[in-house]
């Protein structure tokens, strides 16, 4: 799930370069170490979309050979469910993300003399 919210992040704020990519790897090792895995379970709201009868029926009629054939099906509706999810979260994700993060750019200044790793070609 993490890993799927900071790659829409990376999404979300444009183009990353190759060379940001590469500086991020470097820090990883360190923000780890500050900020290893805490994994615990949590159990967390989820909506579910189901669909029921009303009770009601809905029919249609066609004339065939002289005779009027008429077809029903029950009528449905949505309903949304709530219901708790038991997922698995990692409590220093966030953290360690900004110390990656903030590593990354110093790098990336330092280097390229902007926090985005930009080379004149980019």
């Amino acid at each position: 799930m993490k890993k799927i919210l900071l790659c829409l992040l990376v999404l979300l704020s444009g183009c990353v370069t190759r060379e940001y990519l590469q500086a991020q790897d470097e820090c990883s090792p360190n923000a780890y170490r500050q900020f290893p895995p805490n994994t615990i379970q949590v159990f967390v709201p989820r909506t579910t979309v189901i669909t029921v009868p009303t009770g009601g029926s809905i029919c249609e009629s066609r004339t065939e050979d002289n005779r009027v054939k008429t077809k029903c099906r029950p009528e449905m509706r949505s309903e949304y469910r709530t219901y708790q999810s038991l997922e698995v979260i990692d409590t220093n994700a966030d953290p360690r993300d900004a110390v990656m993060r903030s590593c990354a750019r110093q790098l990336c200044v330092q280097r390229f003399g902007n926090a985005d790793c930009k080379t004149p070609r980019s």
